[in-house]
């Protein structure tokens, strides 16, 4: 995935939601134009780029190993959600560090819309990872397995300190650009690793996926291409 990615369907009300508006009429005209302006300019200044890969599992005493990596994945949140799983997709996404200059740039000189390009990042975020799951959920297909959603270093009670090997297994730095800081903060700041699930052709993967219409779609102009 990169920056010349064609536009994905932002929706103004996650951003005023990250914002937090919860009614329509705090809103004025103003802020109504400035999201949807942003709404385009995050697409137009981020550098995205990610990168997922398949491994096995295997069960130990002190939680699920990836095979073929240090990486073992703790703690009782994560071994429910992967009850039954075979395997795992690991993926890393990063919209890059231009966008974060660009915000703080916004924060001298016009602190509104720095607030508002830093909501547009949050949703523009998630959305691309909805896409990386999707395209994990399309590959998984092809090889007899089911994907369930994804799950992130932080929740519930699966470590932030499992980051720098998670990254590792990924080599994250040379395929994406994204590091680690000894405090388990990523580099560049708006980066999201996370876990998918995958399962036997048949199984019922919990949580169950809700794949949105628009990454169909979206898939469906990749494979025309």
């Amino acid at each position: 995935m990169n920056s010349d990615l064609p536009d994905v369907p932002l929706e103004q009300r996650e951003i005023l939601r990250y914002l937090g508006y919860k009614r329509q009429h705090e809103l004025t005209p103003e802020l109504v134009e400035l999201v949807a302006e942003v709404m385009g300019e995050v697409q137009k200044v981020s550098q995205v780029r990610s990168h997922y890969q398949f491994f096995d599992l295997a069960e130990t005493r002190t939680g699920i190993q990836v095979v073929g990596s240090d990486l073992v994945l703790s703690g009782t949140a994560i071994s429910r959600h992967l009850q039954g799983a075979t395997s795992v997709a690991l993926f890393a996404l990063t919209l890059g560090s231009g966008v974060e200059q660009v915000i703080r740039r916004y924060e001298i000189t016009d602190l509104t819309h720095a607030l508002v390009l830093e909501a547009a990042c949050t949703e523009y975020v998630e959305k691309l990872c909805d896409l990386t799951e999707a395209r994990i959920a399309k590959e998984a297909q092809e090889k007899g397995l089911t994907a369930n959603r994804r799950f992130s270093p932080g929740y519930g009670d699966l470590p932030l300190a499992i980051q720098p090997t998670f990254l590792a297994t990924l080599q994250a730095e040379r395929t994406v650009g994204i590091t680690v800081t000894e405090d388990f903060l990523m580099i560049p700041r708006k980066s999201v690793t996370a876990i998918v699930g995958l399962f036997p052709a048949g199984t019922t993967a919990k949580p169950t996926r809700k794949e949105p219409d628009w990454c169909q779609a979206y898939l469906s102009k990749e494979e025309s291409k």
